[in-house]
């Protein structure tokens, strides 16, 4: 390994910052922890503003850099993740389930094996990609030959280990961006990048829909070969020049970066703008134990660990096609319709995302915009568990609205950036652990509630998502109350 590979990867705190036992003096923890909550404090700016109004022209010109940077990788990566990931739904509905003769519960079960092998891998390649920043676009370059490979399916096993790897692959990349983006951007900045970053689940669910679509219509027994297996060829056509722009751009984060397209004195105001709010220079995990053994005398792992399982349970219906098979159900749509008005859901989520998250930048809390999302959607998703007492227009409010609580994710996340902002590596393992425990949940449950064979209707899943939309507002309540007495 080359000098500037070994400098952009070894940590380099300043001497009387950490100490030798991975743990951090005294002296510096009382000045980081009045930042902290300094930090924590409202900072004056407009919700459409995209600088604060203290920001210098320095502190601009550095924003601009990042968001171009950063956020452009992030955003197409994340696009074309979920286009990669969420096709399976698209292609099975496109004529995969006849040709490969899938008659049962294979739908769910493939959905699982991919929940299963992204939620093993999550938390160990997120701290992998944390100390070695280019496992981010390495991670891109090998689900797109996963999902390649998925073309050439000719039975359920073979399309089955074929999801597995891919899930893998994919398992590093959403935890590790809210942790880089966590450790450029400040309170007040955070949530509108986060919530850009998500939309790009939308953007990619529809660009699927309207990919599908026209492949059906165009390509569909070309060369022999079935619309859905050029679904996945052209899917993961796209992925690769993503990830050769990341490892050109992607700055990693301000301890670790060696991009050259920021200057020192740019890289050197990145990291004051960070120990202004309380932020604390990464010491890597090269102490093992001793650097992960001190997360577990705070309150975050534990309270923040499973504060996501109740929420992805609501967010159920959204991901796993049942909207689709309700609008199937319908039998009024031809097949490429059908591909087009899968668009509908994500397509109100985008704006729902943006709105979300930019009033959290303005409002700088999180709490009101959860109680209210968590209200609508009680109130609208009511419309399957009434199946027989509701109408078509109601149901279609619900599909239309229903990635509200998908819409909640940029808040949920940026929210535990802020919490654990005093520790980069608990920032980290942190954010992994709550996504890899929401989705252990999402893996099992739908196995149990979201069975193929009771679409459409879906009775024990949507009476299931109606109580824990309830539970979720629960702990959100709990999750400010600990926030509120840690400032």
């Amino acid at each position: 390994m080359g000098t500037a590979d070994a400098d952009a990867i070894t940590p380099h705190p300043e001497p009387e910052e950490v100490g030798g036992d991975g743990q951090f003096p005294q002296k510096h923890d009382e000045t980081s922890r009045a930042n902290y909550i300094a930090g924590r404090g409202r900072v004056p700016r407009k919700w459409y503003a995209w600088f604060a109004e203290t920001d210098t022209p320095a502190e601009k010109r550095l924003i601009i850099k990042l968001d171009l940077l950063i956020m452009s990788f992030a955003f197409l990566a994340y696009w074309a993740k979920y286009i990669d990931q969420g096709n399976l739904t698209n292609a099975y509905i496109s004529g995969m389930k006849e040709d490969l003769g899938f008659y049962g519960n294979e739908l769910v079960q493939l959905q699982t094996i991919f929940n299963v092998s992204y939620t093993v891998f999550m938390i160990p390649l997120t701290l992998l990609a944390a100390e070695y920043p280019k496992t981010i676009p390495l991670c891109e370059f090998a689900w797109g030959i996963f999902t390649l490979l998925q073309y050439r399916s000719k039975s359920f096993g073979e399309l089955a280990a074929y999801r597995f790897m891919t899930g893998l692959f994919e398992s590093a990349f959403f935890t590790s961006i809210h942790y880089v983006l966590g450790s450029w951007y400040r309170t007040d900045e955070l949530g509108r990048r986060a919530g850009i970053f998500y939309v790009a689940t939308c953007l990619g669910t529809m660009t699927t829909g309207f990919l599908a679509s026209g492949i059906i219509k165009n390509l569909d027994g070309s060369h022999g070969l079935a619309g859905w297996r050029w679904l996945y060829i052209i899917c993961s056509v796209l992925t690769f020049p993503i990830g050769i722009f990341g490892f050109i751009f992607f700055p990693s984060t301000p301890d670790k970066t060696n991009s050259f397209w920021l200057t020192d004195e740019e890289k050197e105001l990145a990291k004051e703008r960070m120990r202004r709010i309380g932020g604390k220079p990464a010491i890597g995990f090269g102490g093992g134990w001793k650097v992960i053994k001190r997360f577990f005398f705070r309150w975050h792992i534990y309270v923040l660990g499973f504060f996501l399982v109740p929420w992805i349970l609501t967010c159920q219906p959204s991901g796993n096609g049942a909207y689709t098979l309700w609008i199937k159900s319908l039998n009024k749509y031809s097949t490429s319709r059908l591909n087009e008005l899968t668009a509908v859901n994500p397509g109100v989520g985008m704006f729902l995302i943006l709105f979300y998250s930019f009033l959290s930048d303005h409002l700088q809390t999180k709490i009101p915009i959860i109680i209210f999302q968590g209200l609508l959607q009680f109130a609208l998703q009511l419309a399957f568990p009434l199946w027989n007492h509701s109408s078509v227009g109601y149901k279609w409010a619900a599909v239309a609205t229903g990635y509200g609580q998908n819409a909640l994710s940029p808040i949920l996340y940026a929210w535990a950036n802020e919490m654990c902002r005093e520790d980069a590596e608990e920032r980290a393992f942190v954010v992994s652990v709550m996504c890899a425990m929401s989705n252990v949940f999402a893996t099992w449950v739908p196995l149990l509630v979201w069975q193929t064979v009771d679409a459409p209707q879906y009775h024990k899943g949507y009476i299931f998502t109606q109580v824990f939309i309830v539970v979720f507002l629960i702990t959100s309540v709990g999750v400010w109350w600990y926030d509120k007495r840690d400032q």
